[in-house]
């Protein structure tokens, strides 16, 4: 995969707040795109952080716009409750068809798996989406936009924005 040109589309994509106005289908355009571009950068930082090929920067500008761009459409779904219903239900169904057992056992079975999943799951949920809000502050979006599309020219020329941060030392 060519990361640059993947950094660059991602760097717009975040840029998606910018739109405002008779733009606003832009925006739209962009938030979709910006969805399977966030699969596409979180997948491209795995494969680069196992072959070891890029420097930290890259690898974290392009976790941070991942996120950003998957994190912004679904931090309003509320998913744990739909989660929880289905392995609540097919936990029961389980019991019934192993064990036949009473519908009293299965009306306990499904309340606990559903209530033991959604408690588990509303917390993730409302994790990813503090993390989704705060990184789709349009400021904080726009700043890792810019940074992408600075660090894909950079490489494109053969250099990165990690030899102008200086080291730090204990």
């Amino acid at each position: 995969m060519n990361v640059p040109i993947i950094l660059l589309i991602a760097g717009f994509t975040c840029l998606a707040p910018l739109f405002r106005g008779r733009l606003k289908p832009i925006s739209h355009i962009l938030l979709a795109l910006g969805f399977l571009m966030g699969i596409l950068a979180l997948v491209l930082v795995c494969l680069l952080f196992t072959s070891g090929h890029y420097d930290p920067f890259t690898l974290g500008i392009l976790v941070v716009a991942g996120l950003l761009l998957f994190l912004r459409p679904i931090k309003n779904i509320r998913w744990a409750a739909l989660v929880a219903l289905a392995v609540g239900l097919f936990a029961s169904y389980y019991a019934n068809s192993a064990y036949q057992v009473s519908t009293t056992v299965l009306i306990i079975i499904f309340v606990a798996a559903t209530l033991l999943l959604y408690l588990l799951f509303k917390f993730a949920e409302d994790l990813l989406g503090a993390i989704g809000s705060i990184l789709s502050f349009a400021p904080i979006a726009v700043i890792i936009g810019v940074a992408c599309i600075v660090q894909a020219i950079l490489i494109l020329m053969g250099i990165s924005l990690m030899g102008y941060i200086p080291p730090i030392h204990f």
